[in-house]
């Protein structure tokens, strides 16, 4: 029949799938090729610990119909985020460091928190770097 699927590499590989829509856009914005966006766009993600607040975001409990809007809306602003600072990488320039260190400490500990404000107030800190 057809090839064995390894779920546990399928699952691996799912985070780098979903941002590639994201990598192309910033390749063509930053008039990159696609490789050197992906550096780019991981190198945001593993500073800022994106990836975690991604995860806090998804499991942070929202109850009601506003929920999973707010949870979509916070999801939004992070891959613009990720976006902004990975142009500016790609430009050669990036946030204070002191700043973006005390950012990305916020975010570990709203990803520790589980809470919907927490991640809430994570996320507008991401936004507020460098602005």
């Amino acid at each position: 029949a057809g090839l064995p699927i390894d779920a546990a590499a399928l699952a691996a590989t799912a985070p780098r799938l979903a941002a590639a829509p994201a990598v192309v856009r910033l390749a063509g914005h930053a008039g990159v090729d696609a490789a050197t966006a992906a550096v780019a766009w991981a190198a945001v993600e593993e500073q800022f610990a994106l990836d975690v607040l991604r995860s806090a975001i998804a499991a942070a409990p929202a109850a009601g119909a506003f929920g999973p809007r707010a949870r979509a809306a916070l999801a939004d602003d992070v891959t613009a985020s990720q976006m902004r600072f990975a142009t500016l990488r790609l430009a050669g320039s990036t946030p204070d460091s002191v700043r973006a260190a005390a950012v990305a400490g916020l975010i570990q500990e709203a990803a520790a928190a589980r809470d919907l404000a927490a991640v809430t107030v994570a996320v507008r800190g991401l936004g507020a770097l460098g602005a």
